[in-house]
């Protein structure tokens, strides 16, 4: 049985420091909501630096080599990215209702795009059952050596592909569903054009894809713990409302709200039309 290490409690060390800076504001009379806003918009770039510390001290993640993408990835926060989520309120409870949204049936083929660990995608691999596939797929190598390693460890038949949303190792009309959760706001508009009608090509005609990501929120809170997103290049379209569009632009269509989470994130489910998604044309901008 291998030894634990301090390293093996790494992830540990911002979580309890976020903790305690909570507990001090607490104390000076914050209230909950405002203590963790403050705690998150002065913490993340702490989190962000000891996640690059961490990520380089780490061995390289075997000799498979990153797939070319313009989209943003975010390999420093593999090593606690799963503990991140939980902390972030982005746990089994937020998985769960993306399945309940996706409404998968057994032997069903589903992608999930941007998979990260796989979390999701091993809960899909659980709905879909012995007769179903599910493929999960990641620009990162760290991202998909723990998601093999998580899938393997929990006997999963989920699979994983490292690849980019902008060119997938996927043949025509394989899939009847497919997830792009918090994957948009990292791409560039270019790449959420092309990566959409990647994700269409790939989708059998009235298939699904159900996408979650950040949108306009009517909550004070959120908007100010948000703001600094809105002036990001590749999620300042999100708070413009301009998701939908895009889906539609790929070709989508029957584009519907399907729920919110914190009040900061939509679920959208885009259905491909029955006649061939390919042939639709990008309308100029």
């Amino acid at each position: 049985m291998r030894r634990t290490s301090r390293r093996d409690h790494a992830w540990l060390y911002p979580i309890l420091s976020l903790a305690v800076a909570v507990t001090i504001l607490l104390a000076f009379g914050l209230t909950w909501w405002h203590a963790l806003a403050v705690t998150a918009l002065l913490g993340c770039p702490l989190v962000i630096l000891w996640g690059l510390i961490f990520s380089w001290s780490q061995p390289e993640a075997g000799s498979e080599l990153a797939p070319e993408t313009d989209g943003v990835t975010i390999e420093w926060i593999a090593p606690f990215y799963d503990r991140l989520c939980t902390l972030l309120g982005l746990g089994r409870a937020f998985r769960r209702q993306i399945l309940e949204v996706a409404a998968l049936k057994a032997g069903e083929r589903v992608l999930d795009a941007g998979c990260g660990t796989g979390v999701w995608t091993r809960l899909a691999a659980e709905a879909v059952g012995s007769s179903g596939r599910v493929i999960g797929f990641d620009p990162g190598p760290r991202m998909m050596g723990i998601a093999r390693r998580n899938a393997a460890q929990e006997g999963s038949r989920a699979t994983f592909e490292l690849a980019a949303v902008e060119e997938l190792p996927f043949e025509e009309a394989s899939f009847d569903a497919a997830l792009l959760s918090l994957v948009l706001h990292h791409l560039p508009a270019e790449v959420k054009r092309s990566g959409l009608k990647e994700i269409g090509r790939v989708l059998r005609p009235g298939g699904r894809l159900i996408v979650v990501d950040l949108d306009r929120s009517d909550s004070v809170l959120w908007r100010i713990v948000l703001r600094p997103l809105s002036h990001v290049e590749t999620s300042a379209d999100a708070f413009e409302g301009k998701i939908p569009i895009y889906l539609r632009e790929a070709g989508f269509e029957s584009v519907t709200v399907e729920g919110r989470w914190w009040k900061s994130l939509t679920f959208w489910r885009a259905m491909k039309p029955l006649s061939s998604i390919a042939s639709v044309e990008t309308p100029a901008t």
